[in-house]
This record gives C-alpha cells, structure tokens and sequence, in this order.
C-alpha cells in the first residue's frame, strides 16, 4: 500500500495544492488505483438505501484481506491435484505435497528468512504465538527468563504470555522513548524473550525491528515480532534484521 502525505504547510493560503503536492497525489492515487482489478470481488456492486449501486469499498483489510487475482487463479489451478499431504502414495497426493512444501520456500524467501530456518504452518498469528508461548526453553517447568513486552500489542502477542512469567511496560509517546524503555527494563536482567509488534494495528506505527532485536539480543534475550499488520505493508527481511520468531497472517495479505 502506497500512502502519499501532505502536511498542512503544503497547502498554499488560497488553499491550492502546489504542483509537485498535486504530482504526488496523482501517482499515489494512480498505484493505489492499480490492485483493485488484481483482487477478488474488487468488482461487487452494493446496494444503496436509496436504490442502485455503488461498487463496494472495502476498508477492512486490517482483518482480512480479499485474495489477489493471481493466488485464486493458481488455487484453481492446483484444485484438481487436491489430496492428503504426507499421507498418500498416489499422483495427486504426490503433487500437493510438493506443493504444500515449496510453499515453505516461497514464505520463507518473503521474509527473507535464512536457509536454516523453519517455516510453520499455523491458523493464524494468535495460533503461532501461542505455539511458541508452549515451546519456550523451560527448567524445571517454567521459562528460563520473563517474556517482555508492550502494553500497545494486539491482544495476539499479549495472551499467549499470561501462562508464563512476563513483564508489560507502557510505551513512549517516541520511538526513541519505547526503546530507552525497553532498554531500561532488559538492565534489570531475566528476560529469555522480547515481544513485540512490526506494525500497531491500532495507529500504524511502525517500530524499528532491527534496532530492537539488536536490544534484545545485547542482553541475551531473543525477539519475537507479531508481523499480522507489518506483513502486507512492508518488505520484511529476518536476516538482515536479524530476527528469531516471525509471526503473520496469510490472510491478511
């Protein structure tokens, strides 16, 4: 998604938008014009109280996103080959699991993952949160160190960690803030994990995941990033960012 902004001092007092604003707007508006013919149902007429139609705008693409064209085209595709997965000898079962396996391939080349890295399917965010909540390294039953996070998390990376021992912190009004925060916190030691979201689902922030991992692993704590709402926006690299844990939703893509 492609947001152009304009603040308020780039509207002239005769409230005419100046021309590189105006050449601004008109590109942003022509690629956000793009995907909508590359998305399932971006043609659904809905009615009107009044009577006619009006073609439906969806604006809930934070919950969940319509299929693009081309993924239903090669859903169609593949539909014939439909089989078990790892649980059948015959052609078509040899084909989905073929597929079912490269896809772990091509989720994992999205978010720039390492060669080494494993891929797992799940139902969604809060379905592999809670995994990782139940497969924390633990001595004698119980983690080795506090789950530590935000308190503006989604309640996806909040609940999983309730079984657990954690810790919330209250996040800065800056980024600069939120990280001193955090900082401040990992000084007090036993913390084994960093929660925390690539992309606030209630104001959009975006938070900087390669200075927080590098926070997190400067006091020997790893990083979980909850990416449901990062995912669909932004390019993602673990690698480069180096990242333990990513979450997110192929349905909100």
């Amino acid at each position: 998604m492609t947001t152009a902004t304009v603040s308020p001092n780039t509207v002239s007092p005769n409230n005419t938008v100046p021309t590189n604003a105006a050449a601004l707007l008109n590109d942003a508006a022509a690629i956000a014009g793009r995907p909508l013919s590359a998305v399932t149902g971006a043609e659904i007429q809905a009615p009107l109280i009044q009577g006619g139609h009006v073609r439906y705008a969806n604006l809930d693409y934070g919950a969940s996103a319509p299929a693009l064209s081309v993924v239903s085209a090669y859903l169609n595709e593949i539909l014939p080959f439909y089989a078990s997965v790892h649980r059948g000898a015959g052609y078509a079962s040899q084909i989905s699991t073929s597929v079912y396996e490269n896809a772990r391939d091509i989720v994992r080349d999205f978010v720039g993952g390492r060669p080494d890295d494993s891929v797992i399917f799940t139902r969604n965010t809060t379905d592999s949160l809670n995994l990782l909540a139940g497969c924390l390294p633990a001595t004698d039953g119980r983690p080795k160190g506090d789950v530590l996070y935000l308190d503006i998390e989604h309640h996806a990376n909040l609940l999983p960690w309730q079984g657990v021992p954690h810790r919330s912190v209250v996040a800065s009004d800056t980024i600069s803030g939120t990280i001193e925060v955090l900082r401040a916190e990992l000084e007090q030691g036993n913390v084994s994990l960093l929660a925390v979201t690539g992309a606030s689902n209630v104001t959009g922030e975006i938070l900087p995941i390669r200075a927080l991992a590098a926070l997190a692993h400067e006091y020997g704590a790893r990083i979980v990033v909850d990416a449901a709402q990062l995912a669909p926006h932004r390019r993602i690299n673990i690698t480069a960012d180096d990242v333990d844990y990513l979450a997110f939703s192929g349905h909100k893509l």
